[in-house]
């Protein structure tokens, strides 16, 4: 994600049609945000329609579902060309496009892959209740089969310089691929740039994980492996949050002490089943957090 030349902006087909005073939907304010250049960086709008009572499955009285869901696809199109004509209106370069699918993750994915975007970005649509913040099922399934990076966003703005947090795991754990730690600090050096952002890089290493090593084995042997890779980026030591605790708790503490806007961390399958999993942080983390999260995936073989 060195390089961000083509953005795709999922538009919520049930969410944003109708928005107070003509506000922009937060995914594609905040998908705007990281242009820095309008003449080099393309914008795609894409919307997935679906209704499972105007399905051609779904048993109904109403004998009207074809035209129906056909003016039901077109207000959509039509809302999406609104948008695209007033940004570009600004300079901006905008395609848009829509599809009646199910199940939706595929039709993003394969939109994605069709324009060869560098990033999706999503709402998350969560459903949030006390400290919980639920991604839905869609979103969930996003995670587990977009191979591209992907920026799940929700309703808050973000801070005029946003504080970035990048979470690697250098020792490895679960079998994470070797690229995956490096496509995580290069994308959050890129959202660095793009957004003019305070940047922390977080680690944890939980000693209290092997009980019987010597003291400060763990430590050492963990501040090796980062420092090694550290070196290729120029991360100041205050930028640096090197923390005895679980991958789990250091996130949940740091995003809420740093207040922070953006998570930047990746996710692995560490299952061949049809439901694949998610590394274990991710997994254990994205329901908790009310920041924004950029899942970064290994890069494909």
């Amino acid at each position: 994600m060195n390089n961000i030349q083509r953005i795709l902006v999922v538009i919520d087909s049930e969410n944003d049609n109708e928005r107070a005073g003509g506000e922009l939907p937060i995914e594609l304010q905040k998908a705007m945000r990281l242009i820095s250049d309008k003449s080099s960086t393309e914008l795609h709008l894409f919307s997935v329609a679906y209704q499972k009572h105007l399905h051609h499955d779904s048993l109904s009285w109403d004998f009207d579902q074809g035209e129906k869901r056909q003016e039901y696809c077109d207000l959509l199109a039509k809302n999406l060309q609104s948008l695209a004509t007033k940004l570009k209106s600004e300079g901006y370069q905008v395609s848009s496009d829509s599809v009646w699918a199910y199940p939706r993750y595929e039709a993003i994915i394969a939109k994605a892959e069709e324009i060869a975007a560098d990033l999706i970005v999503q709402h998350t649509r969560s459903y949030g209740k006390l400290e919980f913040h639920h991604l839905t099922n869609d979103s969930w399934q996003m995670v587990r089969h977009c191979p591209l990076p992907l920026l799940l966003v929700k309703n808050d703005p973000w801070n005029d310089k946003p504080a970035l947090l990048a979470a690697v795991d250098p020792m490895h754990s679960h079998h994470k691929p070797l690229a995956l730690d490096n496509r995580i600090l290069d994308a959050a050096v890129t959202l660095q740039a793009r957004l003019s952002g305070k940047l922390h890089v977080v680690h944890g290493y939980a000693e209290a994980a092997r009980p019987f090593a010597p003291a400060g084995v763990i430590e050492a042997e963990h501040r090796k492996v980062l420092d090694e890779l550290l070196s290729a980026y120029a991360i100041e030591p205050e930028q640096l949050l090197f923390l005895d605790e679980t991958p789990v708790s250091a996130l949940q503490q740091e995003t809420y002490k740093l207040k922070t806007d953006i998570l930047i961390m990746g996710a692995i399958s560490r299952s061949r089943l049809s439901e694949m999993l998610v590394g274990s942080t991710a997994e254990k983390v994205l329901d908790f957090l009310g920041t924004d999260v950029l899942i970064i995936k290994p890069r494909q073989p």
